[in-house]
């Protein structure tokens, strides 16, 4: 367990340290402005990490959430007045709220059923936002969303990644106490085994609802806050393709670690700027060519490596230790035999 502890402080350390360091170290806006993206995509992927990871479900339908919350906080501060802080709160809200009752109306699917079920999902809330012109503005979409300045922190790029990256370790250490608590050993006995749970006396069904309702509302805080820094809003970032791009963050930094989802996120959004800067000299690479290659990445991750790229790397790191210690116990055991 001390070890344990250890490693964890040297991780989170770590983190804060590229996190604080990052805008010093690359000085320009648009990588300020990367950093933004990638630290609001990060905790919607922290959130489906703990819906596919720990309570071991598949959704499909991840970008949904995260437009009812961008679309919440939009229309309540741009169309009601209402502050952009408030807004935020309730883009968190009422995800968690369609989250508990689609949890709920989904709770006896399993694998395809439910992932075609999520998908559904994903397509009614895009569909929704698009033909609620009244209130959403439709395909037009919205304009004139107010910028968020909490705390009088300014509206700058440097400002907002600051906000969104406190967001996210929020996010992270409550989805880490989770994973290191009873309630998350509980998940972890659901992901082995729903039938053992169960005997075990653990309320499946109670702990899927609740890792379903905390994703929705995380994907509804990124949501809110993406509004509010975008200043604009049109259905087209919350369909299938935004939702598929979520789910191989998570897959390829590994389902069962939160720190997976996280770095999922980074290299995902780095990808897509590599393929962004490419398609300037190679205009073949223009369009949705980014789809292709997530599914192609996908099938790898999950051909070759299923348990993902932390989890992967974790046990390389601890391979050599255990060989050291196995050699040192069998040279003990063979000066016992001489003696």
């Amino acid at each position: 367990m001390p070890g344990r502890v250890k490693t964890f402080r040297k991780d989170l350390l770590a983190y804060l340290l590229i996190v604080v360091l990052f805008p010093f170290l690359l000085s320009d806006d648009y990588y300020h402005s990367v950093g933004v993206i990638v630290g609001l995509h990060a905790i919607v992927a922290i959130g489906l990490g703990l819906v596919m990871g720990l309570a071991g479900q598949i959704s499909l339908g991840q970008a949904g959430f995260w437009g009812i919350g961008a679309y919440t906080s939009a229309v309540l501060s741009a169309k009601y007045g209402i502050s952009p802080v408030l807004g935020i709160l309730a883009g968190a809200i009422v995800p968690g709220i369609v989250a508990f009752f689609v949890a709920r109306a989904i709770a006896g699917l399993q694998g395809y059923y439910l992932a075609m079920a999520t998908l559904a999902f994903g397509y009614i809330v895009q569909i929704g936002i698009t033909e609620w012109e009244s209130v959403t503005g439709g395909a037009n979409g919205m304009i004139s969303i107010p910028s968020l300045d909490v705390f009088g922190i300014g509206t700058s790029e440097v400002s907002m990644y600051y906000l969104v990256w406190g967001v996210v370790t929020l996010v992270l250490l409550f989805s880490l106490n989770i994973m290191n608590s009873r309630v998350g050993r509980a998940y972890r006995a659901i992901h082995k085994s729903e039938i053992a749970a169960t005997s075990m006396g653990i309320h499946v069904a109670h702990f899927k609802l609740g890792a379903f309702v905390a994703s929705g509302m995380f994907a509804g805080i990124s949501g809110a806050l993406y509004a509010h820094y975008m200043g604009i809003l049109d259905p087209q970032p919350f369909g299938l393709h935004e939702s598929i791009k979520f789910l191989t963050m998570v897959v390829i930094g590994g389902m069962s670690s939160i720190w997976g989802a996280l770095i999922g996120a980074v290299i995902i959004n780095a990808i897509s700027e590599v393929l962004l800067v490419l398609s300037e000299h190679f205009p073949w690479l223009k369009g949705d060519i980014d789809t292709i290659v997530f599914g192609a990445i996908l099938v790898a991750i999950i051909m070759f490596m299923p348990e993902g790229l932390v989890p992967r790397l974790r046990s390389w790191a601890k391979k050599p230790k255990s060989s050291v210690r196995a050699a040192n116990r069998s040279e003990k055991a063979e000066m016992e035999t001489v003696a």
